[in-house]
């Protein structure tokens, strides 16, 4: 296993993760990445490519969700064992998820997510509820910033990882940040004091181990978000 430098010449700036991986598929269909290569660490991506942190991770989530990546345990991210290829046609199927349409991406959030919760309010352990009470201190604490929406997202990257299905985990890593990005764009992410009220109460419903209680907060927490995605599809 090697490890690759990139290089930072030629390359698109952009402000999402399909930057990332369509710098990525590049790299790999010209023989710069090969299957077994370690990918560079995130810092270095993010610099290269012209992206944030953020936007980094979100494409590994996507990459590693798909196979074309593993992540292998204090040795970062590595490109999955297939022949070349087969990783570009896949690559190719990961940057076409960006052309699903906003509505459709909201009603499988609602769904995954309330039954997402369900589990978690089944399932949590001590550090689960560590890492839930974190979340939302670092939401509180960031309310009045424009970090505000990214610790919103952590909040519920948590309770998907206290469900303790990765499956669950994976697909929300796959949606959220794509619906995030029409957020921006439309600019609906004015701070809401309900937000944090309603966290809340999810943290408490799964504290509780109220699996229902939880769900039907998760439920009218998404509402509003539903029925914004079925206004703009009707336009």
């Amino acid at each position: 296993m090697k490890d690759i430098t990139l290089q930072s010449e030629n390359i698109k700036y952009g402000k999402n993760e399909e930057v990332v991986i369509s710098k990525i598929k590049e790299m790999i269909s010209n023989g710069i990445l090969k299957p077994g290569d370690r990918l560079p660490a995130e810092r270095k991506m993010a610099l290269d490519f012209g992206v944030g942190r953020a936007q980094v991770r979100e494409a590994l989530h996507k990459l590693e969700f798909y196979g074309i990546i593993k992540t292998l345990p204090q040795s970062g991210s590595v490109i999955n064992g297939l022949d070349i290829n087969t990783l570009d046609g896949l690559i190719g199927d990961v940057l076409n998820l960006q052309d699903y349409d906003f509505y459709s991406l909201v009603e499988s959030r609602f769904i995954l997510e309330v039954n997402t919760i369900r589990l978690c309010a089944e399932r949590w352990n001590n550090e689960d509820i560590k890492n839930l009470e974190k979340a939302h201190e670092n939401l509180v604490q960031n309310f009045d910033t424009p970090d505000r929406v990214s610790h919103d997202f952590a909040f519920h990257r948590a309770i998907a990882e206290a469900s303790h299905n990765p499956v669950f985990k994976a697909m929300l890593m796959i949606i959220i940040p794509d619906i995030l990005s029409v957020y921006q764009k439309d600019r609906i992410c004015a701070p809401n004091p309900l937000v944090i009220s309603e966290h809340e109460e999810m943290l408490n419903a799964i504290k509780d181990r109220d699996a229902d209680r939880a769900a039907a907060i998760m439920a009218k927490h998404l509402q509003g978000v539903v029925d914004f995605a079925k206004l703009k599809l009707a336009k």
